[in-house]
């Protein structure tokens, strides 16, 4: 099978959650059918995300104005069997073999005023590509649902298939810490691993942890993660929060973290707090499920779908909620439960099963074209 990966908007910088499932996937992809070649279609910015030369996998490298036509052209020198848009909303026109997208969520549709364009616009850009999908991929059941219902796609032509943490998570082993930043910071914290956007929902946390130090005279300390442009509203609006109330000396703010210094950052957490008013799947639960760190989160959108039985849940819009969620966690014999349960619920996310499950599409929307 040759699949055409339209990695055409894909960023190389400061990598969220959407980079993180194309990287894996088309490493697993590749492990799961030796027959598979995957074509990477990409512009110079994201040339150095992937290595050069690897077995399989070939650069299909396009510039200038003339992108989308060019892409059509590739496709049918490279005798692509089935063209595959894993990146949120980087579609492209009047594909001629069989096409497959992942929709990862539809956040616009719940919250218009966290989202570029708001609500007409972005269903209309839905509206023009989603009838020449043959198929489409999501993250969870939620947002199959909420996909199917909101964008007018027949349930039966969305496939829900959970990802995984990145893959050094499933290499984690308890050791000591061997990062010096992470050494540094104060024992007893909680960790918020979020980009700064609205629906991430920072200020109530930040709430939450005045009303534990004026209400409950509790001091637990912050630690934030996460990149942020200097001009970003939402992390304007964090850093004047944090003067206001004078919690300088509380909330620890990090910014980008690598990857491979996380784990060590879970492992040394006392919690994870995930106050997030809207996920598509969310994985800093599956980060601190395989890092043996007990979550408190959100009980919105997809967040109880995979968390389960591995979290306390708290009502995001309600400071006082995760204050008590935060004090309930604090005692030992709620964290070595939510621990454990973290420790089973982690075994259902598989990159592995992820690659096979997204596999079998392809192959289904590359019979049903040759019927035709």
């Amino acid at each position: 099978m040759r699949i055409g990966l339209n990695l055409l908007t894909l960023s190389k910088d400061r990598y969220g959650g959407v980079e993180h499932y194309v990287k894996h996937l088309i490493e697993y992809l590749k492990k799961a059918d030796e027959r598979v070649k995957l074509f990477l279609f990409l512009t110079k910015p994201s040339r150095d995300i992937f290595d050069d030369f690897q077995d399989r996998i070939k650069k299909v490298m396009l510039k200038g104005s003339k992108i989308q036509t060019e892409v059509h052209s590739r496709i049918q020198e490279h005798q692509i069997d089935v063209w595959f848009s894993p990146v949120h909303k980087s579609y492209i026109p009047n594909i001629q073999v069989p096409s497959v997208a992942t929709i990862h969520d539809v956040l616009h549709t719940r919250y218009p005023q966290f989202v570029p364009g708001e609500l007409q616009e972005n269903n209309r850009y839905y509206e023009k590509f989603t009838p020449s999908f043959d198929a489409v991929l999501t993250v969870s059941a939620f947002s199959k649902n909420t996909i199917s219902n909101q964008l007018q796609i027949p349930k039966e032509k969305i496939t829900a298939i959970y990802p995984d943490a990145p893959e050094v998570f499933n290499h984690f082993k308890e050791k000591d810490q061997n990062n010096n930043f992470i050494e540094q910071l104060e024992n007893g914290f909680t960790l918020y691993p979020a980009s700064y956007n609205p629906h991430k929902n920072h200020l109530t946390l930040l709430k939450a942890i005045v009303f534990l130090r004026d209400h409950h005279k509790t001091r637990i300390p912050l630690v934030l993660t996460g990149f942020a442009a200097s001009d970003n509203r939402t992390f304007q609006s964090v850093l004047s929060f944090i003067q206001n109330h004078s919690l300088q000396d509380q909330v620890k703010i990090l910014g980008y973290v690598p990857t491979e210094a996380m784990p060590d950052l879970y492992a040394k957490a006392s919690f994870l707090v995930f106050p997030s008013l809207y996920e598509g799947f969310g994985i800093p639960l599956v980060e601190a499920m395989k890092s043996k760190c007990p979550i408190i989160c959100s009980d919105r959108a997809s967040i109880p779908e995979v968390a389960g039985d591995a979290a306390l849940y708290f009502n995001p819009e309600r400071p006082e909620d995760i204050a008590n969620k935060m004090l309930k966690i604090s005692h030992p014999e709620t964290r070595n439960a939510l621990i454990s349960k973290g420790m089973v619920r982690s075994k259902i996310f598989s990159w592995d099963q992820c690659a096979k499950e997204t596999l079998a599409v392809f192959q289904q929307v590359i019979k049903r074209n040759d019927k035709r």
